[in-house]
């Protein structure tokens, strides 16, 4: 193949607790070769959303609804659809703070059972909740909501109140929620996960509001593999040939052509600045991915890597650039971003 671009949104941070860790790296050899013979490149996507727009040639004002749903549901979500994803607010003194999926272990049933609850007793008011996935669930209304939401990784573990959706119909919304959060305060799913010591999913975080797809350029990608939902969704509107990550297992096999391999594992790790948790995440995408691709590299199988790292800077090495001998090795961890 000629070109592969490896987005890997979080590996390089956000990490502002690294600075506890200073003498500690993750222990990715490939990655450190990689990462010191690269040329950096300053991109003009700063989070990972900016970024999909961007290599695919799309308004940056996408839905991101739509393209979610076209890869859970097969279709694109036609009519007045918001993601709506199940969360756990952890109420504080004067705050909450948010935990995701991450964090909640939700189970088929348990999302099932919310959500029939929640359509049961939103019935008369035109309002329909549906679990497409048991980590990504939708929101229809009769009629467009007039507000601006948060994207759901920017909110994770950080007090709500700073990120609630802002506009005409907010306060809307904040009854739903409100109303929401009763129904599932006393649910019997609840009440089971407390008894089991997990936390409740007793809440709703929407986002995902913007516009139909449209594209402004042609990107020449001939493969996406991914598991992102966002990623599969644009490669699926793109008619570009998608590739599960489950058919890659001791051996990595790449088609011909252009690719693009999106790997998230990182991003829950990054968004609650978990430090541990992104130092496994670090050695384990090395261990599965780094290795084998370094094998396909230096037999000259692939041309040349664009490492994407969602966080405004990307890495090109081309088989010239492991010759750069002089270049000296550095910790992974100083490549990190601390804010």
């Amino acid at each position: 193949m000629n070109r592969l671009a490896l987005v890997i949104p979080g590996l390089l941070g956000p990490m502002p607790e690294l600075e506890q860790y200073e003498h500690v790296s993750p222990a990715c050899p490939v990655l450190q070769k990689w990462l010191s013979s690269a040329e950096p490149v300053v991109t003009g996507a700063r989070h990972y959303y900016d970024l999909l727009a961007d290599l695919f040639g799309i308004h940056p004002e996408y839905s991101i609804t739509q393209l979610s749903a076209l890869a859970d549901d097969g279709e694109c979500a036609q009519g007045y659809w918001y993601r709506a994803d199940p969360v756990h607010f952890k109420a504080d003194i004067d705050h909450a703070i948010m935990f995701d999926h991450n964090r909640l272990a939700i189970s088929n049933a348990d999302a099932q059972a919310l959500v029939t609850s929640f359509n049961q007793h939103f019935r008369e008011d035109g309002i329909e909740l549906r679990a497409s996935h048991r980590h990504r669930w939708y929101l229809a209304f009769k009629t467009p909501l007039d507000i601006q939401t948060t994207w759901l990784e920017d909110a994770i573990g950080r007090n709500v109140n700073h990120f609630l959706p802002t506009g005409p119909d907010a306060l809307n919304w904040k009854r739903l929620l409100n109303e929401t959060q009763m129904l599932f305060h006393n649910h019997d799913v609840n009440i089971q996960r407390e008894a089991k010591g997990q936390l409740s999913i007793n809440s709703l975080w929407l986002w995902g509001e913007g516009q139909e797809p449209r594209s402004l350029n042609t990107r020449n990608w001939d493969w996406v593999m991914s598991e992102e939902a966002v990623a599969k969704g644009l490669a699926l509107w793109s008619g570009i040939k998608q590739i599960s990550l489950d058919t890659q297992h001791d051996r990595l096999s790449l088609p011909d052509g252009n690719g693009m391999i999106v790997l998230d594992q990182m991003m829950g790790p990054t968004s609650y600045g978990d430090v541990q948790a992104w130092f496994d995440a670090v050695e384990t995408i090395c261990e599965q991915w780094f290795e084998k691709l370094h094998r396909l590299f230096i037999t000259k199988q692939i041309q040349c890597v664009e490492l994407y790292c969602a966080d405004g800077r990307m890495f090109k090495l081309t088989p010239f650039s492991l010759l750069k001998f002089w270049r000296r090795k550095k910790p992974v961890a100083q490549y990190v971003s601390l804010q």
